[in-house]
């Protein structure tokens, strides 16, 4: 992959204040391409107009959220665009859609969470539970895999279980967990699944069909899109649902779901950030013009994986070198597949927030602190508010970031006594 093309569709690389940064704060937010962008101010120029009317602006708006549905169907391997329901963002997304399945449980019901998740998949069912007087299991941390432990999973998920929520990658240690294993076990027991794949999204060809869960929602601006969150449900699922709305809303999935005026120019943003993806496809992963969109997008995504682990190995080798530090996460080359490119790690001595505070003066963007898994910081014995030195790897990323990263590492600015050194 050609990374001075990829960083042409990115404008933030041609803006001189910018233009010289790196960029390692994608697990919390990417940079928008160009397509997204392109897609998102033509939209609200061109077709600025509420839907359901017959005039040329609120039909053109209609054809785009359809594309939009279509294309998002492709990404997470769909049975139909009706399946895909748009919200304001992945942590809204489920809190309405808990809501909306809190309907049909009832006192003593049970709810699985797991201690590998963002704080969005675990708060809006705990908020559930309390309202409803219902039963939390968890799946507790596993330490030597960095993710929820499966050997718990036959004891956790009961006859009385109606829902598991879990991730499909952990946004600290970068595992990604076994989420098809547990979906088979959850469904043979009648529970629904509902699967935050928000960090595995970018990182990773996702099929919801092979996965054998219920629903499976990601953000679209860690997909290098607008801000917004895009939720898959299985259609039957959907239909069942019975969903807090206006009145007049459809009854139908998915528009029984999407209350009030949709951010149409979001919309066509996330289409334009499969697209390109797509494009990657096409002109690194080997797919044709000729091809499917969904081929394309896996052909891509591939593309974009093989890339980025290349690079996370050379992070890895980078910070091996230096005593005093602690990662968490799979670091063997043997491993690389079981992780996305998202790295935390600790100095000995040193408050990670000394060190995002560093990197900043370098213009070096990374995050520190809990990054709102407060389960996993803990299982982790690491204090909330420091938590760790959160970097992740994105398309755009190249080896001069990484080297520009380790060198400021190395000259690292505190006490001779907190400095890491290298072996």
């Amino acid at each position: 992959m050609d990374i001075e093309r990829i960083r042409q569709q990115f404008p933030v690389f041609s803006i001189p204040t910018l233009k010289d940064s790196v960029f390692f704060d994608g697990a919390a937010g990417t940079q928008m391409c160009k397509s997204a962008l392109d897609a998102s101010v033509r939209s609200a120029i061109e077709h600025n107009a509420n839907l359901g009317g017959h005039f040329s602006t609120s039909t053109l708006a209609r054809q785009e959220i359809d594309r939009a549905r279509c294309a998002a169907a492709a990404l997470v391997n769909a049975n139909c665009a009706e399946e895909i329901v748009f919200g304001h963002n992945m942590t809204t997304l489920t809190f309405h859609l808990s809501r909306c399945l809190g309907r049909s449980l009832r006192k003593g019901d049970e709810i699985v969470l797991t201690r590998s998740d963002h704080e969005a998949n675990i708060s809006p069912w705990l908020e559930l539970a309390k309202d409803l007087e219902l039963s939390v299991r968890w799946l507790p941390f596993d330490s030597q895999t960095y993710g929820f432990d499966i050997s718990e999973i036959e004891s956790s998920i009961t006859e009385r279980t109606k829902i598991v929520a879990l991730s499909y990658a952990n946004n600290i240690t970068g595992t990604i967990n076994d989420v098809a294993l547990v979906a088979a076990l959850a469904r043979r027991k009648g529970a629904i699944v509902y699967i935050d794949a928000v960090q595995f999204a970018p990182h990773g060809v996702i099929d919801v069909q092979a996965l054998g869960c219920d629903f499976l929602v990601c953000s679209s601006h860690k997909l290098y899109g607008p801000h917004h969150g895009i939720l898959w449900g299985r259609l039957e699922v959907l239909e069942a649902l019975i969903p807090y709305k206006p009145r007049p809303t459809s009854d139908s999935p998915p528009y029984k779901l999407e209350t009030g005026t949709k951010s149409r120019e979001a919309i066509a943003g996330i289409l334009g950030a499969i697209d390109h993806l797509a494009w990657i496809g096409r002109e690194f992963g080997g797919a044709s013009e000729q091809s499917d969109k969904r081929q394309q997008i896996v052909a891509g995504t591939r593309t974009v994986v093989e890339h980025e682990q290349g690079l996370v190995q050379q992070v890895l080798d980078g910070l091996k070198g230096f005593e005093g530090i602690r990662i968490y996460g799979y670091c063997e080359p043997s491993e690389l597949s079981r992780r996305v490119p998202t790295l935390s790690f600790t100095l000995e001595s040193t408050p990670s927030e000394v060190v995002s505070q560093h990197m900043a003066e370098q213009g070096i963007r990374l995050w520190h602190g809990n990054n709102f898994s407060t389960e996993t910081i803990g299982a982790l014995g690491l204090d909330q508010n420091d938590g760790v030195v959160r970097i992740s790897l994105a398309q755009y990323s190249s080896q001069d970031d990484v080297q520009r990263f380790l060198s400021a590492l190395d000259r690292f600015s505190c006490p001779a006594s907190h400095r890491p050194h290298r072996r």
